[in-house]
């Protein structure tokens, strides 16, 4: 994201003219304009002064950092509607972390002038002069939460220093090994802004992330040589598109069914229209009438053990005609008209204590519900409770927490990257943050949660 400063302002003109090395006599071509102050030998490595008959500054031939790139000088591509040719490169390394290096490319187009290719561990930027950045202090802009450019928020994310370790080809400048320049670097994801300070004053360049596919291709980068993203980058978008196009319907998907829920819960909510014990000892045979077909009719059976949930046959009749029965081994649904079964159902557990089972009676009036012992000798006690216009809640929960789990898987992406984004240093300073989830999903987040509490306490 870095950039060198002090370039002079002056008309563009494309020229090619050809020149000698002084030092070496290789052949030389400028291809960089006006504005163009030092060249570099591809031969011997000597820094040359264009405004001081091309005098010999420095020599780069024995710099170790001189690796092999993607891009070479000479090379041509498109970006941002414009094409350039690569004229030059600078690669700088930090002070402190001498490990993390990078390189930039100066671009050059006759007629928009000058820009720059950054190349570091494979992410590459692109990158123009600012002119519009507010009139702050190195200073102030370190101690910025926030820094609004042209309409856009930039977050400061890193201060740092670095020198420069190689250059190559034709540069605004006159570059010397080991110059130091100051930075800091703001971000607002996949743009960005470099402040740079030189110790005479300071430069601003904006910043924008670029599809290294499309920049490989653009300056025909064979494939055998194009380098794959490594690590962190803090202009790098976010790239979930399956997942954030998931959270956004999830998110409208779970608003609905909150709704439902709470319509469920005021009108689901069921009314019990029969209650009664049952033992070991005798039968027992409880009428009740239904009044309404809307929603489910549910059956709540209750035991004080195991043992004894298992120890009662229990049957549903209409008008004596037998439509439901249940055991421990078998659940059926009998078609009234033909008495014959037309569904069987799946049953409980041998360890479980109670069993709700919801059953969809298209007809109002008067049932019977008889509970049997099977072996009067197995003390048993059953309480059973009977709802019409009961809704059935647990598919709608199930799925509306698939939901919830897509809407805050994408959101936990969000944070991590959110939090990558943060600089070391605030980092450090933090024992904790929470995931960044805008208003709206808070409110259906909490819903769910209160909605999820009461439905599974009622049940």
């Amino acid at each position: 994201m870095d950039r060198p400063v002090n370039y002079k302002k002056g008309l563009l003109m494309s020229r090619v003219q050809s020149i000698k090395c002084t030092n070496c006599a290789a052949p030389l071509k400028l291809l960089g304009g006006g504005r163009v102050e030092s060249i570099t030998c591809s031969y011997c490595k000597s820094v040359l002064d264009l405004n001081n008959n091309y005098k010999v500054l420095s020599n780069f031939k024995k710099v170790k950092e001189r690796h092999k790139l993607p891009f070479e000088l000479g090379m041509k591509g498109e970006l941002k509607g414009v094409e350039y040719t690569i004229i030059g490169r600078i690669t700088y390394t930090e002070t402190v972390y001498v490990d993390h290096s990078w390189s930039d490319f100066l671009l050059f187009s006759p007629i928009y002038g000058y820009a720059w290719l950054t190349y570091e561990q494979g992410h590459l930027l692109y990158s123009k002069r600012n002119r519009t950045f507010p009139n702050l202090t190195w200073e102030e802009i370190e101690q910025q939460s926030l820094v609004v450019v042209d309409e856009k928020a930039y977050k400061p994310y890193d201060t740092y220093r670095a020198k420069v370790t190689y250059v190559e080809g034709e540069l605004t400048w006159i570059a010397k090994y080991g110059d130091k320049i100051n930075y800091i670097d703001l971000v607002s994801a996949p743009y960005g802004i470099s402040a740079e300070n030189n110790g005479k004053e300071i430069e601003f360049y904006n910043d924008e992330y670029l599809d290294a596919t499309e920049v490989y291709e653009t300056f025909g980068v064979p494939e055998e040589q194009r380098d794959t993203e490594k690590g962190f980058h803090p202009l790098k978008p976010l790239n979930r598109p399956f997942f954030k196009e998931l959270s956004k319907i999830s998110l409208w998907f779970i608003f609905i069914m909150s709704l439902l829920m709470m319509v469920f819960m005021f009108d689901g909510s069921g009314k019990t229209i029969a209650s009664f014990t049952a033992g070991n000892l005798e039968p027992v045979k409880e009428p009740f009438t239904v009044t309404s077909t809307k929603y489910l009719t549910s059956i709540h059976i209750k035991a004080n053990s195991a043992k004894a949930l298992n120890n009662f046959n229990i049957k549903l009749f209409k008008d004596k005609q037998l439509i439901f029965s249940l055991t421990q081994n078998n659940a059926y649904i009998f078609d009234e008209t033909t008495a014959k079964v037309s569904k069987r159902l799946d049953t409980w557990e041998r360890r479980a204590k109670e069993v709700v089972v919801y059953l969809n009676l298209d007809k109002v009036g008067l049932y019977q519900l008889s509970v049997s012992p099977i072996d009067n000798t197995v003390v048993s006690i059953l309480e059973v409770k009977v709802k019409e216009k009961d809704s059935r809640l647990n598919y709608l929960l199930i799925f509306t927490a698939f939901l919830l789990f897509f809407f805050l898987l994408y959101y936990f992406f969000v944070w991590r990257y959110n939090r990558k984004q943060s600089s070391e240093k605030e980092i450090d300073n933090e024992e904790s943050r929470e995931i960044n989830i805008d208003g709206w999903g808070q409110v259906i987040v909490w819903t769910l949660v209160v909605l999820f509490i009461i439905f599974t306490g009622n049940d």
